[in-house]
C-alpha cells in the first residue's frame, strides 16, 4: 500500500480537523493508501529543518513583492509574487514539501503528497496510474477553485481520460505546472529532480518551482482522485 504523507499543522486546531476529513475520505472511499501525518514546518523551525536537509543557507529568491515582480534573468521565466501577510509563511509551506520529497528518497518509495485541504473523491489505486506515467511527478487535483485559470486548465484535462502532460494555460514565459500543490503523487526520482533545481534556483513557493518549463514531464490524471475543501483560511496566506 502507498504512503500518503499529509502536511499538517498539528498545533492549529483548523488544520487538525481538515487533516481528519483527509484520512476520512481516503478511507470513504477505499483507496489502497496509509495516511501518515507530516507536522509542517513552521516560521520557527525553518532554519532547523532546512539544516537538517542540508539546506542551510540557501536563500528565497522569488520575488516577494510586486516592485520584485517581472523577468527572471537566471531561469528566463516572468515571476510575480504571491500576497503574503507573513512571507515566512510561505517559506514554511515550501520546506514542508521538500521535507515529503525527501521522505520519498530516503524510502526510496513513490508517495503521495497531502496538503491538509485535499479530499479523495474516488477510489485511488497507484497500480493504474504506475502502469501510464512517466515515472515523476503526477497531479491529483480537479483544477477548478484551485489554481489560476481552472476553467482552461479543467477543459483541456478533461478532453481526455487517463494520465497526460499538464496544459498550457497561459504564456510560455510564465511558471505553468499542476492545479495546486493539494495532492499529487512523485517518485523518488521526481523528487530528486525538484531538490536539484532548489539548489540551482534558490527556494520558491512549491507550486511555482513545480512547473513545465522546468519539467516537461510533469503530468496530470482525469477523471481527479481530489478535490480541495472549501470554506478553509489558507494557513499560507496569513
Amino acid at each position: 500500500m502507498m504512503k500518503a504523507f499529509i502536511i499538517s499543522m498539528i498545533n492549529n486546531h483548523q488544520s487538525t480537523v481538515a487533516t481528519r476529513h483527509v484520512i476520512e475520505s481516503i478511507k470513504k472511499t477505499a483507496s489502497k493508501l496509509e495516511p501518515i501525518i507530516l507536522p509542517a514546518t513552521i516560521p520557527d523551525t525553518i532554519g532547523t529543518d532546512l539544516q537538517g536537509m542540508g539546506f542551510a543557507g540557501v536563500a528565497w529568491t522569488y520575488p516577494i513583492e510586486a516592485r520584485q515582480d517581472g523577468l527572471d534573468m537566471k531561469t528566463g521565466l516572468r515571476l510575480t509574487h504571491y500576497p503574503t501577510a507573513n512571507h515566512n509563511n510561505r517559506i514554511a509551506c515550501m520546506v514542508s514539501h521538500m521535507r515529503s520529497w525527501q521522505k520519498a528518497i530516503d524510502l526510496d518509495e513513490t508517495i503521495v503528497v497531502l496538503e491538509h485541504d485535499a479530499l479523495f473523491t474516488r477510489q485511488f489505486w497507484a497500480e493504474v496510474l504506475t502502469s501510464e506515467w512517466k515515472g515523476g511527478i503526477i497531479g491529483l487535483n480537479d483544477p477548478r477553485g484551485a489554481t489560476r485559470r481552472s476553467a482552461l486548465f479543467h477543459e483541456k484535462v478533461s478532453s481526455y481520460v487517463g494520465v497526460q502532460p499538464v496544459p498550457t494555460v497561459d504564456v510560455g514565459d510564465v511558471p505553468q505546472g499542476l492545479a495546486g500543490n493539494s495532492a499529487y503523487m512523485i517518485s523518488p526520482k521526481g523528487a530528486n529532480k525538484l531538490l536539484d533545481k532548489v539548489r540551482e534556483v534558490g527556494l520558491w513557493p512549491n507550486d511555482a518551482l513545480m512547473n513545465k518549463q522546468f519539467f516537461p514531464w510533469l503530468e496530470v490524471v482525469y477523471p481527479y482522485y481530489t478535490t480541495i475543501q472549501r470554506g478553509l483560511k489558507s494557513t499560507t496566506t496569513l
